[in-house]
This record gives structure tokens, C-alpha cells and sequence, in this order.
């Protein structure tokens, strides 16, 4: 058993509880661990691995840079991009960068190949977590794209609410919405007018919670 073989069936157990084919390829598995702010893949690289999450997080942005966070990778959790990838023998389009140490299992394509043919529990666990997770970014990509930033920037406050200041930069919060700083910085000095948050330096403070969901529940 891999040093990690604990941590793997404590958060894939559809995995641990599978067929004998399917634990060799996760025994056989290589950890990886990365610092913070590292990247995973980069546009245009190979995948050459099927990655499963341990610890930590991985945001997904798009090709070089691109300031708009696509999704994250979670514990427990394969990347949505990498399996796309890897089934199709491309290599990647956007970027995937660490937000924190990040502990993975990194199982090379020709054994992936091998759990689709040989392992009845690998090969469902693969394909039910890319539709589960799949669903996952399509509502994402349909939140950026249809609604307006003002309502986005409104539920990520309202999700910050009670935690104190926060320290975000305008851009760091463009990035988490899809939009560009100058129209998030436009918004929030609307909000702050109105009362509703307390902008502060790289810093922000919700004030009024109960004002932003209104906000987000007036109709267009």
C-alpha cells in the first residue's frame, strides 16, 4: 500500500470498495505534491495523467491567463479537463494552477487506459464524475455568461457575509466573477455608496446582507 492508500479510500470509497483491478491501479498510484500558486498544466501541454484530488485546491482559468477562474478541483474530486484530455489524447486548453499545497494522485495514461478496459469500478467512477462534475461547469459557464455581473458580484458578497473584512483585490474578485476589474470596481463603489459593503485598501467588508439579497432577488 502507497503511503497515501489511507487518504485515497477515505475519499474515493466507490473506489476502495471496487474490484481488485481498480485498488492495484490506486495502490499503484503516484503522489504528488505541490506548493501554493504552483501550476498543474498549462495550455498546450500534454496530459499525460489522470489526476484525483487529496488535499488542497486547484482553480482552472482560461488559456494563458486568462483573468476568469473556469472552475475549482476539490478534494475528492478529478479534474473536469484532465479526463476530457486524457480520453482524447489532446492536450490542454486552459491553465490549472494550485491555491494552496496540494496533495494528488497521479495515475499515468497507460494504466487509465488499462482501468477503463480491466476495472469495472475505475472505469464508473471516471465517467460518473466527469457528468457529475461536467453539470458543475456548464452552470458556471452559464452564470458568467447570462448573468449580469452585478447579481454574480452580489452572491460572492453574500457568501463572504459574517466572515469579516475580506482581503480581495478588485482583480481577485474580477477573476472569481468572469468580468474585467474596471466593471467590478465600478460596482463596488456603487454598493458602497448605497451602504451595502465598506470598501476598504485590497479589502472589503459586507454591511449590509439582507440589502444585497434584495439585490439579487429583484427581478431584471
Amino acid at each position: 500500500m502507497t503511503p497515501t492508500g489511507v487518504a485515497w479510500r477515505d475519499l474515493f470509497p466507490t473506489l476502495a470498495s471496487g474490484d481488485a483491478q481498480t485498488r492495484a491501479i490506486m495502490d499503484a498510484a503516484r503522489q504528488l505534491t505541490l506548493p501554493p500558486d504552483q501550476p498543474v498544466f498549462l495550455a498546450g501541454s500534454p496530459c499525460e495523467n489522470y489526476v484525483l484530488l487529496l488535499v488542497g485546491r486547484v482553480q482552472i482559468i482560461g488559456e494563458g491567463g486568462r483573468e476568469a477562474v473556469l472552475y475549482r478541483v476539490l478534494p475528492g474530486q478529478s479534474c473536469v479537463l484532465t479526463t476530457c484530455c486524457i480520453l482524447a489524447a489532446d492536450a490542454y486548453p486552459a491553465e490549472g494552477f494550485t491555491e494552496a499545497q496540494v496533495s494528488a494522485l497521479a495515475i499515468p495514461k497507460p494504466a487509465f487506459d488499462q482501468g477503463l478496459e480491466a476495472a469495472p469500478a475505475f472505469r464508473r467512477f471516471v465517467f460518473a464524475n466527469l457528468g457529475s462534475r461536467m453539470a458543475e461547469v456548464i452552470a458556471r459557464m452559464e452564470d458568467v455568461a447570462f448573468r449580469p455581473v452585478e447579481r454574480r458580484l452580489a452572491a460572492w458578497l453574500l457568501g463572504q457575509a459574517g466572515a469579516g473584512p475580506v482581503s480581495a483585490t478588485h482583480q481577485e474578485i474580477a477573476v472569481e466573477l468572469g468580468s474585467a476589474r474596471e466593471v467590478v470596481s465600478r460596482h463596488l463603489k456603487r454598493l458602497d455608496a448605497a451602504g451595502l459593503v465598506r470598501l476598504g485598501r485590497s479589502s472589503l467588508e459586507v454591511c449590509d446582507p439582507q440589502g444585497l439579497r434584495r439585490l439579487l432577488d429583484d427581478p431584471v
